[in-house]
């Protein structure tokens, strides 16, 4: 099993030695969508792979914070801190999604050289993804499978 460590906003932990961290960027949509976040998780908590720990920064909320303003501006600082200091940011854009704030990001990030972006074609603003991808020569995939075999395959 691989070493994995989750992160989650409030959390705290010290970084090991050989890891690489990672950002869950993309869709949410409030906490209406499907947990692709716990997907990916669990996905890389299954591998065979003990050399490196894999630290898994995820955005998604268990509870929802309201309308306590003060616990938002936390949670985007939060977002923006963990996305500029991860390795490698995995973005995934449903395609049944608006992800404004996703589609933020990918501006935000694109020229960063850590970014990989998983659109599902269905997504109603993909040529805008898939054309900014391009650009910036940030690789693009249709489907979480499809990332999952490249990354597995490169690490």
């Amino acid at each position: 099993m691989a070493n994995v460590i989750e992160i989650r906003p409030h959390d705290t932990f010290k970084y090991p030695k050989n890891m690489l961290s990672i950002f869950l960027a993309g869709t949410i949509d409030m906490g209406n969508s499907r947990n692709w976040q716990e997907e990916f998780v669990n996905e890389v908590k299954s591998w065979k792979d003990e050399e490196v720990t894999y630290v898994i920064y995820n955005p998604r909320r268990v509870e929802d914070f309201g309308k306590d303003l003060e616990e938002f501006d936390y949670q985007v600082k939060w977002e923006l801190n963990q996305l500029e200091a991860a390795d490698l940011i995995v973005m995934h854009i449903l395609g049944t999604s608006k992800s404004p704030i996703t589609l933020l990001e990918l501006g935000l990030f694109a020229r960063s050289g850590k970014l990989e972006v998983i659109c599902e074609p269905e997504f109603y603003r993909y040529d805008n993804v898939r054309i900014t991808c391009d650009r910036y020569s940030v690789p693009i995939y249709k489907s979480m499978d499809e990332f999952l075999k490249t990354f597995e395959s490169n690490k």
